[in-house]
């Protein structure tokens, strides 16, 4: 193993060589001290799973999972991400990384999916195992989000943003998640190349065994609702101010009637404050 001293004094001679010497700032350096710490804590999380495999079974790769917006964190996370370390090893880690909850970790050997949250894995040995044998299809859909980037140029430029809906049945188990474009790449990867996985169905449409899931634990299905719900608000709410504002009627009409107390209290308000 070489020596990290010699490693790093060698860096320090090659800015010299180049004349690229670049100082880290504190942020820089405290994100750089927190993501060695991680690769550590990482290299022997992963061997303390090892033993729980299969004798022939082998990793092939990980998807990490987080609450920082890309993962449905309410899905792994439990009632308000709350969390009671038990043993000093998860209370090291809790100190360290302040998390509970928030770290999840699926991960794909040749023969199934093995599910965890990292504090559940040290405190108790608990994971979730998905056979690829007991997977009838994998939901995996794209959704596609636009928004206008007022801060990078004007006048400003739409850009998109997608997100995937990664979803299978694994006898009664339901695993259902929200996946980034890098979590899904990752995902796309491993179903090509994981001989177990290329034998499964790849579908937009959410598999369920029974007919009550299809419509309860339905993924898409609660999307699609979602997003027609906040256009159905969006159009009522205006469809209020319009009928206040050009015909004088519903309940938004005294809004727009400047004869009436709560208008002028309105306006005054607004003048003199």
């Amino acid at each position: 193993m070489t020596n990290p001293f010699k490693v790093v004094i060698n860096q320090f001679n090659n800015e010299i060589a180049n004349n690229s010497k670049e100082e880290l700032n504190k942020q820089q350096k405290r994100n750089l001290f927190n993501q060695t710490k991680m690769y550590i804590f990482l290299q022997d999380f992963i061997e303390k799973i090892k033993p729980y495999l299969e004798e022939d079974e082998e990793i092939k790769a990980y998807l990490p999972m987080t609450n920082d917006g890309q993962n449905a964190s309410v899905v792994g996370v439990g009632i308000l991400g709350m969390y009671h370390p038990e043993s000093e090893e998860a209370k090291a880690y809790v100190k360290n990384f302040n998390d509970l909850r928030g770290n999840r970790i699926l991960i794909f050997t040749n023969q199934r999916m093995i599910y965890a949250t990292i504090i559940e894995f040290l405190d108790q040995r608990i994971f979730f195992s998905y056979p690829y044998t007991t997977i009838k299809a994998i939901t995996l859909k794209e959704n596609k989000m636009t928004y206008f980037d007022w801060d990078e140029s004007f006048p400003p430029k739409r850009v998109a943003l997608y997100s995937y809906i990664f979803d299978f049945e694994s006898s009664d188990h339901i695993f259902s998640e929200l996946l980034g474009q890098r979590d899904a790449d990752i995902l796309i990867r491993q179903l090509e190349t994981i001989p177990a996985l290329k034998n499964i169905v790849v579908t937009q449409k959410v598999y369920r065994k029974r007919r009550f899931d299809r419509i309860v634990n339905n993924p898409v299905f609660a999307y699609r609702v979602a997003y027609y719900f906040s256009i159905v608000v969006a159009i009522g709410f205006l469809l209020v101010l319009a009928l206040g504002g050009f015909f004088h009627i519903g309940p938004a009409k005294s809004l727009f009637d400047f004869t009436t107390d709560p208008a002028l209290q309105m306006i005054l308000s607004s003048l003199f404050e």
